[in-house]
Protein backbone atom coordinates (compact mmCIF):
# COMPACT_ATOMS: atom_id res chain seq x y z
CA UNK A 1 0.00 0.00 0.00
CA UNK A 2 2.94 2.21 0.48
CA UNK A 3 4.02 1.77 -2.78
CA UNK A 4 0.70 3.03 -4.24
CA UNK A 5 0.58 6.01 -2.14
CA UNK A 6 3.43 7.31 -3.59
CA UNK A 7 2.66 6.10 -7.16
CA UNK A 8 -0.29 8.59 -6.55
CA UNK A 9 1.80 11.66 -5.14
CA UNK A 10 4.04 11.25 -8.07
CA UNK A 11 7.06 9.43 -6.37
CA UNK A 12 8.09 7.13 -8.55
CA UNK A 13 11.21 5.79 -7.64
CA UNK A 14 10.06 4.76 -4.40
CA UNK A 15 7.36 3.43 -5.44
CA UNK A 16 8.71 1.44 -7.93
CA UNK A 17 11.21 0.78 -4.74
CA UNK A 18 8.87 -0.51 -2.18
CA UNK A 19 6.66 -2.57 -5.06
CA UNK A 20 10.08 -4.55 -5.22
CA UNK A 21 9.97 -4.75 -1.96
CA UNK A 22 6.78 -6.18 -1.16
CA UNK A 23 7.52 -9.15 -3.96
CA UNK A 24 10.66 -9.94 -2.38
CA UNK A 25 9.40 -10.09 0.80
CA UNK A 26 6.16 -11.90 -0.03
CA UNK A 27 8.20 -14.47 -2.06
CA UNK A 28 10.55 -15.03 0.50
CA UNK A 29 8.14 -15.89 2.74
CA UNK A 30 6.15 -17.69 0.39
CA UNK A 31 2.81 -15.87 0.69
CA UNK A 32 1.66 -16.56 -2.78
CA UNK A 33 -1.55 -14.16 -2.36
CA UNK A 34 0.75 -11.23 -1.61
CA UNK A 35 3.09 -11.86 -3.76
CA UNK A 36 0.34 -12.20 -6.41
CA UNK A 37 -1.58 -9.04 -5.48
CA UNK A 38 2.14 -7.04 -5.28
CA UNK A 39 3.25 -8.27 -9.10
CA UNK A 40 -0.01 -7.38 -10.09
CA UNK A 41 0.06 -3.64 -8.28
CA UNK A 42 3.34 -3.20 -9.28
CA UNK A 43 2.65 -4.70 -13.68
CA UNK A 44 -0.59 -2.11 -13.80
CA UNK A 45 1.98 0.86 -12.73
CA UNK A 46 4.30 -0.02 -14.99
CA UNK A 47 1.96 -0.33 -17.65
CA UNK A 48 0.09 2.72 -16.67
CA UNK A 49 3.70 4.72 -16.85
CA UNK A 50 4.06 3.44 -20.33
CA UNK A 51 6.42 -0.07 -19.74
CA UNK A 52 4.04 -2.37 -20.58
CA UNK A 53 7.18 -4.18 -21.69
CA UNK A 54 7.99 -4.75 -18.34
CA UNK A 55 4.76 -4.55 -16.84
CA UNK A 56 3.28 -7.97 -18.40
CA UNK A 57 6.28 -9.82 -17.30
CA UNK A 58 4.85 -9.17 -14.00
CA UNK A 59 1.44 -9.87 -14.57
CA UNK A 60 2.23 -13.24 -15.83
CA UNK A 61 3.84 -13.57 -13.12
CA UNK A 62 0.79 -12.44 -10.71
CA UNK A 63 -1.24 -15.08 -12.98
CA UNK A 64 0.90 -17.57 -12.05
CA UNK A 65 0.60 -16.71 -8.35
CA UNK A 66 -2.92 -16.51 -8.51
CA UNK A 67 -3.00 -20.03 -10.14
CA UNK A 68 -1.03 -21.37 -7.37
CA UNK A 69 -3.62 -19.94 -4.81
CA UNK A 70 -6.78 -21.18 -6.46
CA UNK A 71 -8.41 -17.79 -7.45
CA UNK A 72 -10.16 -19.19 -10.56
CA UNK A 73 -11.91 -16.25 -11.10
CA UNK A 74 -8.76 -13.54 -10.38
CA UNK A 75 -6.94 -15.76 -12.63
CA UNK A 76 -9.56 -15.75 -15.53
CA UNK A 77 -10.21 -11.90 -14.84
CA UNK A 78 -6.35 -11.17 -15.06
CA UNK A 79 -5.77 -13.28 -18.36
CA UNK A 80 -8.50 -10.62 -20.17
CA UNK A 81 -6.68 -7.77 -18.66
CA UNK A 82 -2.82 -9.51 -19.67
CA UNK A 83 -4.57 -9.92 -23.28
CA UNK A 84 -5.78 -6.07 -23.49
CA UNK A 85 -1.96 -5.35 -22.86
CA UNK A 86 -1.19 -6.73 -25.57
CA UNK A 87 -3.59 -6.05 -27.88
CA UNK A 88 -2.65 -2.22 -27.22
CA UNK A 89 1.22 -2.69 -27.11
CA UNK A 90 0.73 -4.43 -30.35
CA UNK A 91 -1.81 -1.51 -31.72
CA UNK A 92 0.50 0.99 -30.76
CA UNK A 93 4.03 -0.37 -32.32
CA UNK A 94 1.68 -1.03 -35.79
CA UNK A 95 1.22 3.03 -35.55
CA UNK A 96 -3.03 2.10 -35.42
CA UNK A 97 -3.69 2.76 -31.01
CA UNK A 98 -7.08 2.10 -30.75
CA UNK A 99 -9.80 3.93 -29.43
CA UNK A 100 -12.54 2.26 -29.08
CA UNK A 101 -14.13 1.00 -26.48
CA UNK A 102 -16.29 -2.38 -26.21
Amino acid sequence: LQAELDYLNHRHKMAEAKYLAAITSAHNHRFFHEEAMAREMYGIYLVENKLAVRGIPQLEMALDNYKKWGAVRKVDSLKEFIELVHLSVESYCLGHPTHSRN
